[in-house]
C-alpha cells in the first residue's frame, strides 16, 4: 500500500473485533513509533502508558466519551470495545512542553499510521475524564492527560466523502460511518 493510501485509510474507528487482542510486542512498536516522531527542539516531552489488558481496558473505556456528534449512540458494544490503549502524557517538567500538544499530534499520527499499516485501527480521543484516568493509570501530578488512543482489529465501514459543506461525520442504515472531507481546492488557499 502506498502512503497516501495508507493515509486514507487510516480513519477514526469507533468499533473493533474484541476477541482479538494486542500483544505486548505490538503495544512496544506503537511506542517505538510515537517516540520517533518529531518533536520541537527535539524536547521530547511526551510520556505515554500503554494499557492491554481486558481488566484495564474496561476501566479505561468507562471515562471515555464516543463519537459526540452522533447523538443517538452511546459507544461500542461491549464486544466491539477497543483491546488497547495509548494514554498521551505531557510532561510538565520537560523543556518547550508547550509544544506538546502538537508534539502528541505528530506523535499519535506515527502510532496510528503504524498500526493501520498491520490492519489495526485507531482512534484519537480528547474527550475524557483525565482525572479518572490519571487514576487509573497512576502517571501522578507531574503528568498532564493530553489524550488516550484506542486501538483495535476495526469492525466498521468507514467512507470518505467529499464535504458539502457539512463537516459531521454520520452513519447510515447500514453502520457506514462517513467522513466528510473538504476537497483539495477548498482548502488551497493559492499556489505562489
Amino acid at each position: 500500500m502506498n502512503m497516501l493510501d495508507l493515509i486514507k485509510k487510516t480513519r477514526s474507528y469507533r468499533r473493533f473485533d474484541n476477541s482479538r487482542k494486542l500483544d505486548d510486542v505490538f503495544m512496544s512498536e506503537l511506542i517505538d513509533a510515537a517516540r520517533l516522531a518529531q518533536s520541537a527542539a527535539n524536547a521530547q516531552p511526551l510520556r505515554y502508558v500503554a494499557v492491554n489488558t481486558d481488566e484495564m481496558c474496561a476501566k479505561i473505556y468507562q471515562h471515555l466519551r464516543w463519537a459526540g456528534r452522533l447523538k443517538d449512540w452511546d459507544g461500542p458494544v461491549e464486544s466491539e470495545r477497543p483491546v488497547a490503549y495509548i494514554c498521551v502524557y505531557a510532561d510538565k517538567e520537560a523543556p518547550a512542553v508547550a509544544n506538546a500538544v502538537v508534539d502528541s499530534g505528530i506523535s499519535m499520527q506515527n502510532m496510528c499510521l503504524y498500526a493501520m499499516e498491520k490492519g489495526v485501527g485507531s482512534c484519537m480521543i480528547g474527550n475524557c475524564i483525565k482525572k479518572e484516568i490519571n487514576g487509573l493509570t497512576g502517571a501522578g501530578d507531574r503528568y498532564e492527560l493530553l489524550w488516550v488512543v484506542a486501538f483495535g482489529y476495526p469492525v466498521e465501514n468507514v467512507v470518505l466523502t467529499d464535504c458539502e459543506g457539512d463537516v459531521a461525520y454520520y452513519r447510515d442504515k447500514d453502520g457506514n460511518h462517513f467522513v466528510p472531507k473538504y476537497k483539495s481546492e477548498d482548502v488551497l488557499l493559492k499556489k505562489i
